[in-house]
């Protein structure tokens, strides 16, 4: 009977271990199972969180495109005849002041230079761009609030570029003075004058194009 009862004994000692073990590897099964599952649960929550975010911002670029649009739609309403005319002259007299400048180009690049030619033509350039200013005041005058902030920075632009042409043909105008005037110098600054004239033609047909002015 103490036989029995000890070998009783040192069986379960021997099993106790193993027991523990087993117990232990069942509940760190479970707890990794629940983490992999609170994981995987967190990760579908950030995704749809991301999806969400991406609908509201695509939403919001619409409703900011329409509001456009409507403003656009607003300015072409509020565009009148006059107001197109003047701005056709304006774009006109600025193509007309271009042909001048490439003229000039042309007759500063030539073989046969001629300075008195270059003299008038500066002269030209100068009359040209002082109408092309007065029509572009013109047109402005005429708008209304709405419209003038429409195109404020593009007004800002205008002005700035005006005044970088006038500073070139105030160059050539020096150099021209001279009795014997540097050829190349002219033909860069002629050439530089036309390309400010390009950037302002391209900029004052934008005005149009935002207030609904261009015909064609």
């Amino acid at each position: 009977m103490k036989r029995n009862l000890a070998a009783f004994l040192a069986i379960t000692l021997a099993l106790s271990p193993a027991l523990i073990g087993a117990q232990r590897g069942g509940g760190g099964g479970q707890g990794q199972r629940q983490a992999q599952g609170s994981g995987g649960q967190q990760r579908g929550q950030g995704g749809a969180n991301q999806t969400q975010s991406q609908a509201r911002g695509q939403a919001q670029n619409q409703e900011q495109i329409r509001a456009q649009n409507r403003t656009r739609q607003q300015l072409r309403n509020q565009a009148t005849t006059q107001q197109r005319d003047q701005y056709r002259t304006c774009d006109q007299t600025m193509q007309q002041t271009r042909t001048t400048a490439r003229d000039m180009t042309r007759n500063a690049e030539g073989q046969q230079f001629n300075a008195g030619q270059a003299r008038q033509q500066q002269q030209r350039l100068q009359e040209q761009l002082h109408t092309v200013q007065q029509n572009r005041d013109q047109l402005m005058q005429g708008l209304n609030q709405q419209q003038r902030d429409a195109v404020q920075e593009r007004t800002r632009t205008l002005e700035q570029t005006h005044e970088r042409i006038q500073n070139r043909l105030q160059n050539m105008e020096r150099e021209l003075a001279g009795s014997a005037p540097n050829q190349k110098r002219i033909s860069e600054e002629a050439q530089l004058t036309e390309r400010e004239m390009r950037s302002y033609q391209n900029e004052l047909r934008r005005v149009g194009d935002d207030l609904g002015l261009k015909t064609d």
